[in-house]
């Protein structure tokens, strides 16, 4: 034995990412397609689970997965960190008129889709209600299918040069998940940026924080709808959401704190190893 650790660091069940794929896909040839591979990239990761001395899922769900996967070794859950004086809020901008944002990379298939339905399905009724509301989108590899749309009050930047920048100059965020695994790092950065985001259940997985608290949840185009109503109606709750946001991302996902919890797992880990 060697003072040498070989970790396993886990940024998502990645065969869930694509088992929820399956199951939002037509039926025919590509989805039978999609399943088999899926089949084998989850008995790819069973098998991959227990060559490493030390996993380091990034959720406490993630964990549970893999353990019924079969995997047995030691494990220490080590969610996504910020070095949160990188992300400065801005709350200067609380007393302009709303904007919605999105980032996120844009060839990345469960944020195209998250990204489509949400154009489809719920800017439509947020058009009704607030037909001077603009939502700003940004990432890199924007697909022609996206640019072609032209909707209204629909700008597309691209890649930025910035996304602390694009994040602070919007102060609601949308992340209309419907897919993925793991945790979604651009939901802590935009709550560390003091910014409401508003998410699906299963955006938020691995992320802690509550309805109306430090986030806003939504899980269907209705849903969406009222929580931007919600917070356009009475702009108080968009300061106290992402004062509170900003606040729950310094206090839990700290990258120093993250940092020490994993060296001392690591040292635990190398003394066991060498019989110590």
């Amino acid at each position: 034995k060697t003072d040498a650790l070989v970790v396993m660091r886990s940024h998502n069940v990645e065969h869930e990412i694509w088992e929820r794929l399956v199951k939002r896909s037509q039926p025919g040839i590509r989805r039978l397609y999609l399943r088999y591979l899926t089949g084998k990239l989850k008995a790819y990761e069973a098998a991959s689970l227990n060559t490493y001395d030390l996993l380091a899922p990034i959720t406490q769900r993630d964990l549970t997965i893999f353990r019924k996967l079969g995997c047995h070794i030691p494990a220490v859950v080590t969610p996504i960190g910020l070095q949160v004086e990188d992300y400065p809020a801005d709350f200067s901008n609380l007393s302009a008129p709303p904007s919605l944002s999105f980032i996120g990379s844009l060839d990345w298939t469960p944020n195209i889709e998250g990204l489509d339905w949400f154009l489809s399905e719920v800017w439509p009724g947020l058009q009704l209600q607030f037909p001077d509301l603009p939502l700003h989108i940004a990432g890199r590899n924007t697909p022609a299918s996206l640019l072609q749309r032209k909707l209204p009050n629909v700008l597309i930047h691209g890649e930025v040069d910035s996304s602390v920048a694009f994040i602070n100059a919007h102060n609601i965020m949308v992340v209309p998940l419907l897919s993925g695994s793991g945790m979604r790092a651009k939901i802590l950065e935009g709550m560390a940026l003091g910014k409401v985001v508003i998410t699906t259940s299963l955006g938020l997985e691995g992320i802690d924080a509550r309805n109306k608290q430090e986030v806003m949840v939504a899980d269907d185009p209705a849903q969406f709808v009222q929580a931007i109503a919600y917070l356009l109606r009475k702009p108080s709750h968009i300061e106290r959401i992402g004062r509170q946001a900003q606040e729950f991302v310094d206090r839990r996902y700290n990258n120093t704190a993250i940092a020490r919890r994993l060296l001392r797992q690591y040292q635990a880990r190398i003394l066991e190893l060498v019989g110590a």
